[in-house]
């Protein structure tokens, strides 16, 4: 992509919105920001595409997501693998996933605006220094929405009244036109988040605290209850663990004192071969814990070793 292009970074070969940019006096979707005054216009793109945290942290996030800019699982996927899709306005959450859930943020109308393309997230005018930026990001969201809708089935998703991902007055065949040629959009002409598809909240706010300094990256739980249910199987599997070695103990004490009857050695042994079971479990899910963070890892950093050579063979 080229900075300052007379022309939207991608061919449009059918405007999905072309005959109505010269009547528009606000921008498309938000009537409440007039085009006349450029500060508000460009104050609401970096709203609408640009996300700090993510900011401070895109040179980090291959600890946490798979190098892929293409590894985002068409909507009707989504549903397979029984992930309700959640709409969101903050782009910080687009593509952004946990347990059953997906935040996906809806296309805005004026992103498919011939004129505004031309007049603002093609020119770097009045926009105090942010416009490649916001250039970058608008793309590389723009990007994500080749590999949402893949499928006619896809688009009648994102289209449904519940949802409004995408303009109802969009067919199949405008949006084939419209995004024919995102498939083709080089990382490098993205924001460095978007050489990123979908990212796991769980991890994103494990790493809060480390990288970006706070709590958490996006709160979950908004109520006590919800909050600390998820510390109760944790704390009862520990509770569960501690009672059956104690017990196991207790019975290896009484028969170490003096127990009688011909129940004695019985007891011995089927209280060490418990608490012996119980350590082999806890320490075979700890281990496998430790195995499969440690294969991620490797996989994570052999795939970041790569990228990097290439960038390096690029240049």
């Amino acid at each position: 992509m080229v900075s300052n292009a007379p022309t939207p970074p991608f061919a449009f070969a059918h405007q999905l919105s072309r005959n109505r940019d010269t009547l528009a006096r606000h921008v498309p979707g938000h009537p409440r920001v007039p085009l006349e005054d450029r500060s508000k216009v460009w104050d609401l793109l970096a709203k609408e595409f640009c996300s700090d945290d993510l900011d401070r942290i895109a040179n980090r996030l291959w600890w946490m997501s798979k190098q892929d800019s293409g590894n985002i699982s068409p909507l009707h996927r989504q549903l397979v693998k029984r992930r309700a899709i959640v709409v969101t306005e903050d782009p910080k959450l687009h593509l952004v996933w946990i347990y059953d859930r997906v935040f996906i943020k809806p296309l805005p109308r004026y992103i498919g605006s011939y004129a505004f393309w031309r007049d603002y997230l093609c020119t770097e005018a009045g926009s105090g220094g942010r416009g490649e930026g916001i250039r970058r990001a608008a793309l590389g969201y723009l990007r994500t929405y080749y590999h949402l809708v893949k499928y006619e089935s896809d688009l009648r998703i994102a289209q449904d009244p519940s949802l409004c991902l995408v303009p109802p007055d969009i067919t199949w065949e405008q949006f084939c036109d419209f995004t024919s040629s995102l498939g083709d959009v080089a990382d490098r002409d993205v924001s460095l988040r978007y050489t990123y598809g979908e990212i796991r909240l769980t991890r994103l706010n494990l790493y809060a605290p480390l990288l970006l300094g706070k709590s958490h990256f996006q709160r979950v739980e908004y109520q006590y209850g919800s909050y600390f249910a998820r510390f109760v199987g944790p704390i009862l599997f520990v509770i569960g663990f501690a009672s059956v070695v104690l017990s196991g103990m207790q019975v290896l004490v009484a028969v170490g004192n003096g127990g009688e009857g011909g129940w004695r050695g019985a007891a011995f042994w089927i209280s060490v071969i418990v608490i012996a079971l119980s350590s082999i479990v806890l320490f075979a899910l700890g281990l496998l814990l430790v195995y499969k963070v440690a294969k991620e890892w490797k996989f994570a950093i052999r795939d970041r070793l790569r990228l990097l050579e290439e960038k390096r063979a690029a240049e």
